[in-house]
């Protein structure tokens, strides 16, 4: 057995579990800057990340929900899932400009 691990480790094959020096860690960012902006503020996105669809009513979102685990929601799955406007970041689709943008779940946030 040994002979047949040494012959393997010869041709170049190595073991499964790394060794401790090769193991390296990600790097975390603490600053509450970094992770408040996740989105390129010059970013215009009009893909729902839950449904998958196209919609002129996409938004970013930093909200708790355990339940939905992406940002980019559309209205319809934003007030499906009762993630509240205050929670919403951009002002960047084309409803949201325009003044058509009305939340069903909860107030809609107002921006100037």
């Amino acid at each position: 057995m040994d002979q047949l691990k040494q012959a393997l480790l010869k041709a170049g094959l190595k073991t499964a579990t790394p060794k401790k020096e090769e193991i390296v860690k990600p790097h975390k960012s603490n600053s509450p800057q970094k992770e408040a902006r996740k989105f390129n503020e010059d970013q215009v996105r009009s893909d729902c990340e839950y449904c998958k669809k196209y919609k002129p009513d996409v938004e970013y979102y930093r909200h708790s929900n355990k339940f939905v685990e992406v940002r980019w929601l559309c209205m319809k799955c934003a007030d499906e899932y009762k993630i509240l406007d205050e929670c919403r970041d951009t002002h960047q689709s084309t409803d949201a400009r325009s003044g058509r943008f009305i939340r069903q779940y909860g107030p809609t946030k107002k921006f100037r």
